[in-house]
């Protein structure tokens, strides 16, 4: 439908046409009155209806030579200025495709607010396996409301790829969440606005935003995660990072980057400061490197991605953490194990400082932290829908602290570099044990005629047996009514 704007005065009417050899193209048209512009969309409007194509590039050619003529009129009696300033070049803009558009915006969006290279990997990938293969050669300004809610469509009918498919029927691959298409929607959109200003397009469409089911994150109790602990033997990396990331409720990525210098043992402290996060090359080459602190060196030359070493998430995360005594003595383990392995290895040994490394000094990957923990509940057999995740273990180490504290979410969040009202709006809900708990009590509470009777049935026994023990000759007779056939056998 052809787009009716007033600008001043004018009274403009846009729609796009395809011209002789199938380029998109969009004509403005200036009107005097509103009449006649209406008039001119009702046309338009018509035309776009019933499919008319040629009509509508007709109409379009015609109205341009009617206004060119009408430039010639004006302009062969107008006096010459000394400098004419030339159309600015964005204004072309109109006919460049939406993929032309984002890879201009999205590093200079990207600057702007400051993002993280996860962020920027985040975005890219959503780009190249989502958004680019339906929008991507569609000229920009041809962009509609209507075109963005049959994308989001298409996003809720698309198969997932990857592990969620593995192994599976094509009918049994689930679709996908309603998280990565809010957040597909969010990329889309949100460079409208700068879109607008670069004269790629001349109006924003106005879309709803899709709705986002939210999937809870699991956690264990204290006692399910002492046991998956004192489980893992084999292999005291791990142990040591479930360790931490439950005690000090830590990201993998912070567990991964602890500085053995932040550490104090006489105090039973250590700051968190930094992390380690894999990342590609394309993020660091587009994104500031202000808060990368180092770019380890890669196992693999031709690997697009590498290991950096930057500061906390937010600036909240930079904070102090006090350490339990069991914890502590595994540190002190865990130190003495590095500096055997430094004079194994001498001189191919690599430090960096951090206290989670490989046998040789290097760092680990978070994601083989993640890996490794899922391995491990599936070989002690926990179920799959009981497992958890590395972040699963923070969740689970703040749930477990807000009930220590009797609810003091302030304390709590702050001890996690988190805010009360993340803390309470993700990490406050009621495990499956304590559900049970309370299942009980309101048994105990709603039935006072079934515990009356248990009551009286527990001490009508204990009165039995108080008489059993004051009169061993009832005991004999008891016994001769419970067991007939053993005393006529005896």
């Amino acid at each position: 439908m052809a787009t009716y704007k007033v600008r001043g005065i004018a009274h403009n009417i846009i729609y796009p046409y395809r011209t002789e050899d199938g380029k998109l193209k969009q004509q403005w048209e200036t009107y005097a009155t509103e009449l006649e512009a209406m008039h001119r969309k009702a046309y338009i409007d018509y035309l776009q209806k019933n499919r008319l194509h040629h009509e509508i590039r007709k109409a379009a050619a015609e109205y341009q030579c009617r206004r060119a003529a009408e430039r010639a009129v004006v302009e062969r009696f107008r006096p010459k200025a000394p400098e004419e300033t030339p159309p600015h070049a964005a204004q072309d803009n109109t006919t460049k495709t939406y993929r032309e558009f984002v890879e201009k915006w999205l590093p200079i969006h990207a600057r702007k607010e400051r993002f993280s290279p996860n962020s920027y990997d985040s975005y890219r990938s959503n780009l190249e396996r989502h958004i680019l293969p339906y929008f991507g050669d569609r000229v920009m300004s041809s962009i509609t409301a209507e075109d963005i809610d049959d994308f989001l469509d298409a996003l809720s009918r698309k198969p997932c790829r990857g592990p969620k498919s593995y192994g599976k029927r094509p009918e049994d691959i689930p679709t996908l969440s309603s998280s990565t298409i809010k957040k597909c929607f969010t990329i889309l959109t949100s460079g409208f606005e700068s879109a607008r200003k670069w004269h790629y397009i001349t109006e924003i469409p106005k879309v709803t935003a899709p709705t986002e089911k939210t999937v809870k994150r699991r956690a264990w109790d204290a006692r399910r995660v002492f046991e998956v602990l004192d489980s893992i033997r084999e292999d005291g990396l791990l142990h040591l990072a479930v360790h931490l990331a439950f005690v000090c409720s830590l990201r993998a990525g912070e567990t991964a980057g602890i500085d053995l210098q932040t550490i104090d043992l006489r105090d039973g402290s250590l700051w968190i400061t930094r992390q380690i996060q894999r990342v590609s090359d394309n993020a660091i080459s587009v994104l500031p490197r202000q808060e990368v602190l180092r770019i380890f060196p890669k196992q693999v030359a031709t690997s697009r991605s590498s290991l950096i070493l930057k500061g906390p998430k937010t600036e909240d995360s930079h904070r102090k953490q006090y350490l339990t005594t069991p914890l502590l003595e595994e540190l002190r383990q865990r130190i003495a194990r590095i500096e055997e392995n430094k004079a194994f290895f001498r001189e191919e040994y690599q430090d960096y400082g951090l206290l989670i490394r490989q046998a040789d000094g290097r760092p680990v990957d978070p994601r083989n932290l993640e890996k490794s923990f899922k391995e491990h509940q599936k070989r002690i057999g926990i179920p799959e829908n009981e497992r958890i995740d590395f972040q699963g273990l923070r969740k689970s180490g703040q749930m477990h602290k807000v009930r220590l504290s009797q609810n003091n979410y302030q304390l709590v969040a702050e001890n996690a570099g988190q805010s009360p009202e993340v803390l309470m709006a993700h990490y406050n809900e009621a495990l499956d044990c304590e559900k049970r708990a309370l299942s009980r009590l309101v048994e105990d509470s709603f039935y006072p005629q079934r515990k009356r009777e248990e009551a009286s049935d527990g001490a009508d026994v204990s009165a039995l047996m108080a008489q059993i023990q004051q009169n061993p000759e009832l005991y004999r007779k008891l016994l001769q009514v419970l067991t007939p056939g053993a005393q006529q056998h005896a």
